[in-house]
Protein backbone atom coordinates (compact mmCIF):
# COMPACT_ATOMS: atom_id res chain seq x y z
CA UNK A 1 0.00 0.00 0.00
CA UNK A 2 1.63 3.46 -1.36
CA UNK A 3 2.33 5.91 1.78
CA UNK A 4 -0.04 8.83 1.46
CA UNK A 5 3.02 11.02 0.27
CA UNK A 6 3.46 9.21 -2.94
CA UNK A 7 -0.16 9.12 -3.60
CA UNK A 8 -0.50 12.73 -3.29
CA UNK A 9 2.38 13.09 -5.72
CA UNK A 10 0.84 10.64 -7.89
CA UNK A 11 -2.81 12.15 -8.52
CA UNK A 12 -0.94 15.46 -8.57
CA UNK A 13 0.99 13.99 -11.76
CA UNK A 14 4.24 15.00 -10.21
CA UNK A 15 3.52 18.91 -11.37
CA UNK A 16 4.27 20.08 -7.99
CA UNK A 17 6.27 23.51 -8.36
CA UNK A 18 9.93 23.66 -6.91
CA UNK A 19 9.81 26.16 -3.83
CA UNK A 20 13.30 27.96 -3.65
CA UNK A 21 14.10 29.76 -0.16
CA UNK A 22 16.26 32.45 -0.69
CA UNK A 23 18.59 32.93 2.09
CA UNK A 24 17.86 36.64 3.84
CA UNK A 25 20.06 39.33 2.77
CA UNK A 26 21.89 41.49 5.03
CA UNK A 27 20.52 44.53 6.62
CA UNK A 28 23.34 45.35 9.06
CA UNK A 29 25.49 47.15 6.60
CA UNK A 30 23.00 49.28 4.90
CA UNK A 31 22.32 50.45 8.35
CA UNK A 32 25.92 51.34 8.97
CA UNK A 33 26.20 52.68 5.22
CA UNK A 34 22.99 54.79 5.73
CA UNK A 35 24.39 56.55 9.32
CA UNK A 36 27.44 57.14 7.45
CA UNK A 37 25.53 58.93 4.72
CA UNK A 38 23.40 61.04 6.75
CA UNK A 39 26.69 61.50 8.98
CA UNK A 40 28.19 62.34 6.18
CA UNK A 41 25.70 64.81 4.87
CA UNK A 42 24.86 66.48 8.01
CA UNK A 43 25.83 70.33 8.55
CA UNK A 44 28.50 71.77 9.51
CA UNK A 45 29.19 73.84 12.46
CA UNK A 46 29.70 77.23 10.86
CA UNK A 47 32.98 78.68 12.50
CA UNK A 48 33.32 81.70 14.40
CA UNK A 49 34.31 84.24 11.83
CA UNK A 50 37.38 86.22 12.50
CA UNK A 51 38.15 89.78 13.94
CA UNK A 52 38.75 90.93 10.13
CA UNK A 53 35.82 89.26 8.75
CA UNK A 54 33.35 91.50 11.52
CA UNK A 55 35.42 94.34 10.60
CA UNK A 56 34.78 94.25 7.09
CA UNK A 57 30.75 93.62 7.83
CA UNK A 58 30.30 96.29 9.86
CA UNK A 59 32.14 98.81 7.06
CA UNK A 60 30.02 97.13 4.33
CA UNK A 61 26.70 98.22 6.29
CA UNK A 62 27.84 101.89 6.87
CA UNK A 63 26.90 104.55 4.47
CA UNK A 64 28.37 107.62 3.28
CA UNK A 65 26.67 109.95 5.61
CA UNK A 66 27.37 108.01 8.60
CA UNK A 67 31.12 108.07 7.97
CA UNK A 68 30.95 111.74 7.39
CA UNK A 69 28.81 112.52 10.48
CA UNK A 70 31.64 110.40 12.57
CA UNK A 71 34.44 112.47 10.45
CA UNK A 72 32.56 115.75 11.84
CA UNK A 73 32.36 114.60 15.24
CA UNK A 74 35.96 114.20 15.72
CA UNK A 75 37.27 117.58 13.87
CA UNK A 76 33.94 119.16 16.74
CA UNK A 77 35.98 117.47 19.89
CA UNK A 78 39.44 118.58 18.12
CA UNK A 79 38.05 121.83 18.02
CA UNK A 80 36.51 121.98 21.58
CA UNK A 81 39.78 120.54 22.98
CA UNK A 82 41.36 123.78 21.06
CA UNK A 83 39.09 126.32 22.58
CA UNK A 84 38.70 124.68 26.45
CA UNK A 85 42.85 123.52 26.71
CA UNK A 86 44.62 125.52 23.66
CA UNK A 87 47.97 125.54 26.06
CA UNK A 88 47.81 121.63 25.83
CA UNK A 89 48.01 121.51 22.26
CA UNK A 90 49.39 124.68 20.76
CA UNK A 91 53.52 124.23 21.70
CA UNK A 92 53.81 128.01 21.96
CA UNK A 93 52.05 131.16 23.03
CA UNK A 94 50.34 133.46 20.36
CA UNK A 95 52.07 135.84 22.02
CA UNK A 96 55.43 134.38 21.56
CA UNK A 97 56.96 136.44 18.06
CA UNK A 98 61.03 135.13 16.51
CA UNK A 99 62.64 137.46 14.45
CA UNK A 100 64.59 135.07 13.02
CA UNK A 101 61.65 132.71 12.29
CA UNK A 102 59.28 135.33 10.27
CA UNK A 103 57.55 133.62 7.28
CA UNK A 104 58.79 130.04 7.90
CA UNK A 105 57.77 127.39 5.97
CA UNK A 106 55.71 124.06 7.40
CA UNK A 107 57.87 121.97 8.71
CA UNK A 108 58.92 120.14 11.85
CA UNK A 109 59.77 123.20 14.41
CA UNK A 110 56.46 124.85 12.75
CA UNK A 111 53.75 122.44 11.73
CA UNK A 112 51.76 125.74 9.58
CA UNK A 113 54.89 127.77 9.53
CA UNK A 114 54.87 131.55 10.37
CA UNK A 115 53.68 134.68 9.90
CA UNK A 116 55.07 138.17 9.55
CA UNK A 117 55.90 138.74 12.77
CA UNK A 118 57.68 135.46 13.92
CA UNK A 119 54.29 133.67 15.56
CA UNK A 120 53.44 130.24 14.89
CA UNK A 121 50.63 129.78 12.78
CA UNK A 122 49.52 127.09 14.43
CA UNK A 123 49.24 128.27 17.78
CA UNK A 124 47.43 131.05 16.39
CA UNK A 125 44.86 128.80 15.03
CA UNK A 126 44.16 126.73 17.87
CA UNK A 127 44.27 129.84 20.37
CA UNK A 128 41.50 131.38 18.05
CA UNK A 129 39.26 128.46 18.05
CA UNK A 130 37.63 129.72 21.20
CA UNK A 131 37.10 132.88 19.78
CA UNK A 132 34.98 131.27 16.98
CA UNK A 133 33.69 129.08 19.13
CA UNK A 134 32.30 131.55 21.26
CA UNK A 135 31.21 133.79 18.72
CA UNK A 136 28.71 130.90 17.12
CA UNK A 137 27.66 129.15 20.14
CA UNK A 138 26.25 132.63 21.74
CA UNK A 139 25.07 134.22 19.06
CA UNK A 140 22.99 131.29 18.26
CA UNK A 141 21.86 130.91 22.12
CA UNK A 142 20.87 134.88 22.13
CA UNK A 143 18.95 135.01 18.58
CA UNK A 144 17.24 131.49 19.13
CA UNK A 145 15.93 132.53 22.33
CA UNK A 146 14.48 136.10 21.25
CA UNK A 147 13.37 134.51 17.82
CA UNK A 148 11.54 131.49 18.97
CA UNK A 149 10.04 133.66 21.81
CA UNK A 150 8.55 136.13 19.16
CA UNK A 151 7.66 133.54 16.70
CA UNK A 152 5.72 131.42 19.53
CA UNK A 153 3.87 134.35 20.60
CA UNK A 154 2.85 135.55 17.00
CA UNK A 155 1.88 131.99 15.95
CA UNK A 156 0.27 131.55 19.35
CA UNK A 157 -1.81 134.64 19.55
CA UNK A 158 -2.60 135.55 16.44
CA UNK A 159 -4.97 138.53 15.17
CA UNK A 160 -3.04 141.74 15.34
CA UNK A 161 -0.54 140.77 17.44
CA UNK A 162 0.27 138.07 15.25
CA UNK A 163 0.01 141.36 12.24
CA UNK A 164 2.31 143.40 13.84
CA UNK A 165 4.74 141.23 14.89
CA UNK A 166 5.17 139.85 11.35
CA UNK A 167 5.58 143.11 9.82
CA UNK A 168 7.96 144.19 12.06
CA UNK A 169 10.24 140.80 11.41
CA UNK A 170 9.35 141.48 7.41
CA UNK A 171 11.07 144.60 7.67
CA UNK A 172 13.81 143.39 9.91
CA UNK A 173 14.20 139.98 7.03
CA UNK A 174 14.70 143.03 4.24
CA UNK A 175 17.98 143.46 5.64
CA UNK A 176 20.60 141.35 4.17
CA UNK A 177 22.03 139.92 7.48
CA UNK A 178 26.06 140.77 6.72
CA UNK A 179 25.22 144.26 6.04
CA UNK A 180 22.91 144.76 9.38
CA UNK A 181 25.87 142.76 11.24
CA UNK A 182 28.50 145.36 9.40
CA UNK A 183 26.34 148.57 10.77
CA UNK A 184 26.04 146.76 13.88
CA UNK A 185 30.18 146.24 14.73
CA UNK A 186 30.34 149.88 13.02
CA UNK A 187 28.37 151.58 15.42
CA UNK A 188 29.38 149.33 18.64
CA UNK A 189 33.09 149.27 17.74
CA UNK A 190 35.25 145.87 17.68
CA UNK A 191 35.29 143.30 20.24
CA UNK A 192 33.64 140.39 20.92
CA UNK A 193 31.08 141.05 22.40
CA UNK A 194 29.96 143.31 19.94
CA UNK A 195 30.22 140.90 17.06
CA UNK A 196 28.30 138.35 18.96
CA UNK A 197 25.72 140.81 19.46
CA UNK A 198 25.51 142.17 15.90
CA UNK A 199 25.56 138.52 14.30
CA UNK A 200 22.62 137.19 17.13
CA UNK A 201 20.33 140.34 16.30
CA UNK A 202 21.45 139.23 12.52
CA UNK A 203 19.91 135.98 12.74
CA UNK A 204 17.16 136.78 15.10
CA UNK A 205 14.44 137.15 12.09
CA UNK A 206 15.39 133.59 10.65
CA UNK A 207 14.28 131.80 13.71
CA UNK A 208 11.11 133.94 14.35
CA UNK A 209 9.71 133.33 10.98
CA UNK A 210 10.00 129.23 10.77
CA UNK A 211 8.84 129.08 14.63
CA UNK A 212 5.85 131.26 13.77
CA UNK A 213 4.44 128.73 11.20
CA UNK A 214 4.68 125.87 13.33
CA UNK A 215 3.33 127.44 16.33
CA UNK A 216 0.21 128.42 14.21
CA UNK A 217 0.14 124.79 13.05
CA UNK A 218 0.36 123.35 16.80
CA UNK A 219 -2.45 125.56 18.38
CA UNK A 220 -5.38 124.24 16.19
CA UNK A 221 -4.74 120.80 17.45
CA UNK A 222 -7.28 119.09 19.86
CA UNK A 223 -4.90 119.01 22.69
CA UNK A 224 -4.66 122.55 22.73
CA UNK A 225 -8.31 122.87 22.70
CA UNK A 226 -8.64 120.37 25.63
CA UNK A 227 -5.91 122.13 27.72
CA UNK A 228 -7.72 125.85 27.48
CA UNK A 229 -10.82 123.97 28.33
CA UNK A 230 -9.53 122.24 31.44
CA UNK A 231 -8.85 126.09 32.25
CA UNK A 232 -4.94 126.36 30.92
CA UNK A 233 -3.21 129.17 31.17
CA UNK A 234 -1.76 130.96 27.64
CA UNK A 235 1.41 130.44 29.40
CA UNK A 236 1.48 126.84 30.46
CA UNK A 237 -0.28 125.82 26.91
CA UNK A 238 2.59 127.65 25.43
CA UNK A 239 5.56 126.10 28.33
CA UNK A 240 4.17 122.88 28.31
CA UNK A 241 2.60 122.09 24.84
CA UNK A 242 3.40 124.60 22.15
CA UNK A 243 7.28 124.78 22.82
CA UNK A 244 7.98 120.81 23.31
CA UNK A 245 6.14 120.32 19.67
CA UNK A 246 8.79 122.47 18.25
CA UNK A 247 11.79 121.72 20.23
CA UNK A 248 12.93 119.41 16.87
CA UNK A 249 12.85 122.40 14.53
CA UNK A 250 14.72 124.55 17.10
CA UNK A 251 17.17 122.02 17.78
CA UNK A 252 18.13 121.84 13.89
CA UNK A 253 17.69 125.61 13.05
CA UNK A 254 20.19 125.84 16.19
CA UNK A 255 22.89 123.56 15.25
CA UNK A 256 22.78 124.99 11.46
CA UNK A 257 23.11 128.56 12.55
CA UNK A 258 26.50 127.89 14.56
CA UNK A 259 28.22 127.34 11.29
CA UNK A 260 26.57 130.52 9.64
CA UNK A 261 27.46 132.62 12.93
CA UNK A 262 30.91 131.48 12.68
CA UNK A 263 30.68 132.16 8.95
CA UNK A 264 29.37 136.00 9.33
CA UNK A 265 32.09 136.48 12.45
CA UNK A 266 34.56 135.74 10.72
CA UNK A 267 33.11 138.32 8.20
CA UNK A 268 33.24 140.81 10.22
CA UNK A 269 36.88 139.95 12.18
CA UNK A 270 38.58 139.74 8.07
CA UNK A 271 36.82 143.59 7.78
CA UNK A 272 38.36 144.42 10.85
CA UNK A 273 34.92 144.63 12.79
CA UNK A 274 35.63 141.50 14.66
CA UNK A 275 37.70 140.74 17.58
CA UNK A 276 41.16 142.47 17.41
CA UNK A 277 43.17 141.41 20.31
CA UNK A 278 46.33 138.79 21.13
CA UNK A 279 44.20 136.13 20.69
CA UNK A 280 42.25 137.08 16.95
CA UNK A 281 40.26 134.57 15.61
CA UNK A 282 40.80 133.00 12.56
CA UNK A 283 39.26 135.80 10.30
CA UNK A 284 41.12 138.06 11.35
CA UNK A 285 44.47 135.97 10.90
CA UNK A 286 43.02 135.53 6.84
CA UNK A 287 42.79 140.00 7.04
CA UNK A 288 46.78 139.55 8.57
CA UNK A 289 47.95 137.42 6.08
CA UNK A 290 46.24 138.42 3.03
CA UNK A 291 48.86 140.73 1.95
CA UNK A 292 51.31 138.50 2.21
CA UNK A 293 49.33 135.89 0.00
CA UNK A 294 51.96 135.48 -2.97
CA UNK A 295 54.82 134.71 -0.85
CA UNK A 296 53.61 132.64 2.38
CA UNK A 297 50.57 131.06 1.31
CA UNK A 298 50.19 129.33 4.60
CA UNK A 299 49.54 132.28 6.40
CA UNK A 300 45.72 132.05 5.21
CA UNK A 301 45.69 128.69 3.90
CA UNK A 302 46.03 126.59 7.23
CA UNK A 303 43.09 129.49 8.76
CA UNK A 304 40.46 129.51 5.81
CA UNK A 305 41.05 125.76 6.27
CA UNK A 306 40.10 125.61 9.99
CA UNK A 307 36.73 128.22 9.33
CA UNK A 308 36.13 125.28 6.83
CA UNK A 309 36.42 121.94 8.41
CA UNK A 310 34.08 123.93 11.16
CA UNK A 311 31.51 125.22 9.41
CA UNK A 312 31.13 121.88 6.73
CA UNK A 313 31.35 119.68 10.43
CA UNK A 314 28.40 121.74 12.10
CA UNK A 315 26.66 121.94 9.13
CA UNK A 316 26.57 117.56 8.28
CA UNK A 317 25.68 117.49 12.27
CA UNK A 318 22.58 119.73 11.67
CA UNK A 319 21.74 117.69 8.36
CA UNK A 320 22.04 114.80 10.82
CA UNK A 321 19.50 115.51 13.07
CA UNK A 322 17.39 116.88 10.29
CA UNK A 323 17.42 113.07 8.92
CA UNK A 324 16.98 111.65 11.93
CA UNK A 325 13.97 113.70 13.57
CA UNK A 326 12.04 114.73 10.12
CA UNK A 327 10.15 112.13 8.56
CA UNK A 328 9.94 113.92 5.32
CA UNK A 329 13.95 113.64 4.65
CA UNK A 330 14.15 110.33 5.50
CA UNK A 331 15.41 108.18 2.74
CA UNK A 332 12.60 105.76 0.82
Amino acid sequence: MKSALEQLGGASGGSLPDVVFEAPRATAPRRVSAVRRSASSAPETPEEPSWSRKVLGFLSQLRLADVLVGISLLVLAFVLSCACVPSLIAPFLPTDMRSDAILVAPGAAHFFGTDQFGRDVFTLVVYGARQSLLIGVFAVLISCGVGVSIGLTAGYAGGWIDTILMRFIDVWMAIPAILLAIALSTVLGPSLHNTILAVSVAAIPRYARVLRGQARSVRSRPFIEASRAAGASHWAILRRHVLPHCSVQILVMATLGVGGSILVGSGLSFLGLGVNDERPDWGYLLTQGRSYLTVAWWTVTYPGLAITALVVSVNLLGDALRRRFDPRSAPR
